[in-house]
């Protein structure tokens, strides 16, 4: 997970001071590492378990800022932080029927990412007989990722894998 998110940080970087003015991209932010107590109290919110890679990267920067959604931390459920918007989008997902793409009705969804105005996130689900993990879904797209390292790698570069778009076959 260092790796991972090593690279995807210098891109973001790079990315930032490459804008003709500096600026336009949002600034990358890599946080102090969550505290272990933090991220088991952030687990048992969720009401599953944690993806490894998802945890792993909680222990190396609790959260981290830079793409066009911010990936939530365990700072960000304080009162008044991102999770509230983040679980706003779950709550409006949950009305949009998710079915439609193969997310059976009780499926756990717990935000990991959500934008600003929270129009778009991920989820980690708990997909019953599904290998996918993660749901990137608003402003019309819907996309699955088996680990954690899979949705940084898409965040980063799109065209860095070819997730699902749908867990009905």
């Amino acid at each position: 997970m260092r790796n991972v998110v090593g690279l995807v940080v210098a891109g973001l970087v790079k990315e930032y001071f490459a804008d003709s003015s500096v600026g336009e991209s949002p600034l990358p932010v890599i946080r102090p590492p969550a505290d272990p107590g933090a991220l088991a109290a952030l687990e048992r919110r969720s009401g599953q378990s944690f993806d490894p890679g998802y945890r792993a990267f909680l222990l190396l920067t609790d959260g981290l800022e830079g793409f066009s959604l911010l990936l939530l931390g365990c700072r960000d459920w304080e009162p008044g932080g991102m999770g509230e918007v983040g679980e706003a989008f779950r709550e409006a997902t949950l009305d949009s029927d998710p079915e439609d793409v193969g997310v059976a009705p009780g499926t756990p969804l717990f935000p990991v990412a959500v934008n600003e105005d929270g129009s778009q996130g991920v989820f980690l689900i708990d997909p019953a007989g599904f290998e996918e993990r993660f749901w990137l879904t608003g402003e019309g797209d819907s996309f699955f990722f088996r680990e954690f390292a899979e949705v940084l790698g898409f965040l980063a570069d799109a065209g860095s894998c070819e997730p699902r778009e749908s867990l009905l076959p």
